[in-house]
């Protein structure tokens, strides 16, 4: 146990070396995926088909490896233009964690993996992503003199086994917390829509007969089918404890809880819906005015049906996910631990 707690306390120094030989790993991965290879490409419907066809691939995974590159080439350095680099870095690498969260949802929602090496993709994406940006945090403490561990202004840690003290906080502040909150407000077109539907109503031109059917017709879980036979909409429920861990981040409550118990779900959330639904509500809106063709098949909606869908679908990630990122990102700062001064 306390060879794990010194090494913990050591991060600093194996986060960069492990930042750079899991860019090593990812790299030859993206180069994979580039040279045609799918096989656990992240973004891709549950056929293994990227959107846009092999074109839309060969950009992303250009762009997961030359993210990579930069990683391996920047992950031991301190200068400014490495640090830059870093942060490409940890860009590309959240990229690969595309849909990670809608992906979670999805298994509970259908009791299944659809695509299992993507699964793990996105997950290898997602330890990248924090080593990453781990390692940008160490080497910019580092170039400006500051303690690599916890920012303060002493160069190095006060002592090899010197604690981290987890400072004392309060709530986020008024403007964070209104932002956070008018945010939340972009689930609410997608959520009555479900309601509605739960709760045996029409909506965008689909009735709540139709809607189950549908929903008979698709691979449920056990919960999904218990939680639509009450009319409840176990995504809506997926978008309340993602709005009960808003609350908790920005509130004192979440104090009380380890920062890792929040942060970790909370970063992956904000992320990963942020970038699936931006897509989605680009899509929904070029549909609705004309510039994007509708779908061929909409069944069960009508052609503009759908399209608002897409766009309340999206609106409702891209919202949620960016109430998260800010959330987490507050809380992140306000419980920062700084090193403990040596006794006296």
């Amino acid at each position: 146990m306390n060879s794990l707690v010194g090494t913990a306390r050591r991060w600093p120094d194996w986060a960069p070396r492990a930042a750079q030989l899991w860019s090593v790993f990812y790299g030859a991965l993206a180069l994979h995926w580039l040279l045609g290879g799918r096989a656990g490409f992240p973004i891709a419907n549950v056929r293994g088909d990227p959107p846009g066809g092999s074109i839309t691939a060969a950009v992303v995974a250009a762009v997961l490896l030359l993210g990579c590159v930069a990683g391996i080439l920047s992950a031991q350095s301190s200068s400014p233009r490495a640090t830059f680099a870093l942060v490409i870095a940890t860009g590309t690498a959240a990229v690969g964690t595309f849909g990670l969260a809608v992906s979670g949802v999805g298994i509970i929602a259908s009791g299944k993996v659809e695509r299992p090496l993507a699964l793990v993709a996105q997950l290898a994406a997602l330890v990248g992503a924090l080593l990453l940006f781990a390692t940008t945090r160490v080497q910019s403490r580092r170039r400006r003199s500051r303690c690599p561990r916890c920012g303060g202004c002493h160069p190095l840690a006060l002592r090899p086994a010197a604690p981290l003290v987890r400072r004392r906080s309060s709530r986020a502040s008024t403007r964070t917390r209104r932002t956070a909150y008018l945010l939340l407000l972009g689930l609410l077109p997608w959520a009555t829509v479900k309601v509605v539907w739960g709760c045996g109503g029409d909506a965008l031109g689909v009735t709540s007969s139709e809607w189950r059917t549908s929903m008979d017709e698709s691979d449920l879980s056990v919960l999904s089918r218990l939680l639509e036979h009450f009319g409840l909409d176990i995504t809506v429920l997926a978008a309340l404890v993602g709005v009960l861990l808003v609350h908790t981040l920005l509130h004192r409550w979440g104090l009380r809880l380890p920062r890792w118990l929040l942060l970790l779900p909370a970063w992956i959330g904000g992320v990963s819906l942020t970038l699936y639904g931006v897509p989605l509500t680009v899509w929904g809106s070029l549909t609705l005015v004309g510039v994007a063709p509708a779908s061929d098949d909409p069944d069960p909606f009508t052609p503009t049906g759908l399209a608002w869908m897409i766009l309340f679908g999206g609106l409702a990630f891209t919202t949620l996910g960016t109430a998260l990122t800010l959330a987490a990102r507050s809380y992140h700062r306000r419980t920062q631990p700084t090193c403990a001064p040596p006794p006296r």
